[in-house]
């Protein structure tokens, strides 16, 4: 099982960016992480009685290391208090440039923190002033040497392509200057347009100043080409690794392992049900401390909704559905929806999607369920089926046409 804890704070939103996140003052950022702790303490009975091993742990944001380090070894002390933390966890949190130094990233490395998310997005100065960055190239530089001297021996970096004005000598000029310091871990995508954002409403109308659909085809080649030659292995759509670095909590999602998300608008997937947070941030902190009076010490409720009754509730402890919608949002996964997801989130990695477990899944085989379609993506030569090697994974070119292949099975 897997937890992730939204921290949904940064210095300033990014131009492209409509993550559920917010600059913060002192006084909210504490309330927070009260109302967090609080949240935490009302799960972990539930996992505990299920005898749950949490194998990943995952701070996203937002930038969670706008929080200060005290704040982040509280919060992840209270999680190994009241979880059964794997002792090999992967445990993960994003930081940006500039928001962090050297006696920082070393007192959440002796926090337990293993692995880092550093968010750079381009090496070029103008680049990062266009897409709102709060740091330049030469901050990101010092914040990934202070991590390396902190001990951290498990780092990824983000990076971007198709950026409004980018050249495709810088991009590639960004990778190079990537690869050279040798992260284990390497996310790689392109600009989308996002709704509500700064970048939306200024190119929206006028997408020839900012999109190049060939431009953006070749950044996408060379990007594979460049991180190939450096050793890195494509094992999902758009992430990269050295071998034995792949993201663990992040394969977990696309494998559809059960997940507690905590935090503002966090979603989670366990018992055959997801439920996603309110976003509001005043409603969550109210909640949160008026939940604190009803909770006795950590334990007696049971905390996920996870068994359908006569009544059409949901059992939770002592809370009915009516309860729970107060902060979240209820949904039951049908099978239909289930085999779906597994099908199309399996086909996101390079390794694909076992016939047998499927079978063993769902208790149908993958020909009968997708036969027809199987057959469609294997005449246009955008997928591979192997029953001898118990695969069936995307091709060269399925991936890069991948979420056109993924319409066919939703």
């Amino acid at each position: 099982m897997e937890l992730y804890v939204h921290i949904p704070f940064c210095v300033r939103k990014c131009n492209y960016c409509d993550f559920l996140s917010m600059p913060a003052d002192h006084t909210v950022r504490e309330r927070y992480v009260q109302a967090l702790k609080n949240e935490l303490s009302f799960y972990a009975d539930s996992i505990a009685d299920r005898d749950r091993k949490l194998q990943t742990i995952y701070f996203g944001g937002g930038t969670p290391s706008v929080l200060s380090p005290g704040q982040l070894e509280e919060l992840l002390s209270i999680v190994y208090k009241l979880y059964d933390v794997d002792k090999d966890a992967e445990i993960t949190i994003e930081i940006n440039p500039a928001t962090i130094d050297y006696d920082g990233l070393h007192k959440i490395k002796e926090a337990g923190f293993n692995r880092l998310s550093i968010g750079l997005q381009s090496a070029n100065d103008e680049e990062l002033k266009l897409l709102g960055r709060i740091h330049t190239y030469e901050q990101f530089l010092d914040t990934y040497h202070n991590a390396r001297k902190a001990g951290f021996a498990n780092i990824n970096i983000d990076c971007m392509s198709s950026l409004p004005g980018q050249r495709l000598d810088t991009y590639i000029d960004s990778l190079h200057k990537i690869v050279n310091l040798q992260p284990e871990h390497i996310s790689s995508y392109s600009l989308i347009l996002e709704e509500g954002t700064p970048f939306y409403q200024r190119f929206h109308d006028h997408p020839e100043k900012y999109f190049d659909e060939d431009l953006d085809r070749q950044m996408y080649h060379e990007t594979k080409r460049i991180l190939k030659e450096n050793g890195y292995e494509r094992y999902e759509i758009s992430n990269y690794a050295k071998n034995g670095f792949e993201s663990r909590h992040n394969s977990g999602y696309w494998t559809r392992i059960p997940y507690l998300g905590v935090g503002l608008g966090a979603s989670s997937f366990l018992f055959g049900k997801r439920t996603k947070n309110m976003d509001d941030m005043e409603h969550y902190l109210s909640y949160w401390t008026e939940q604190k009076k009803n909770m006795s010490g950590l334990g007696n409720q049971m905390a996920y909704c996870s068994f359908p009754m006569p009544d059409e509730t949901l059992w939770c402890g002592e809370k009915t559905a009516r309860d729970m919608e107060r902060y979240c949002e209820i949904e039951a996964v049908t099978a239909e929806d289930a085999m779906a997801e597994y099908f199309f989130l399996g086909l996101r990695m390079s390794k694909g999607v076992s016939i047998r477990e499927f079978e063993k899944k769902f208790g149908i085989s993958v020909y009968e369920r997708y036969g027809q379609e199987l057959e469609l993506c294997q005449k246009e030569k955008l997928l591979t089926v192997d029953p001898f090697a118990d695969r069936i994974a995307l091709t060269d070119f399925g991936m890069d046409v991948s979420n056109w292949v993924f319409e066919k099975f939703i």
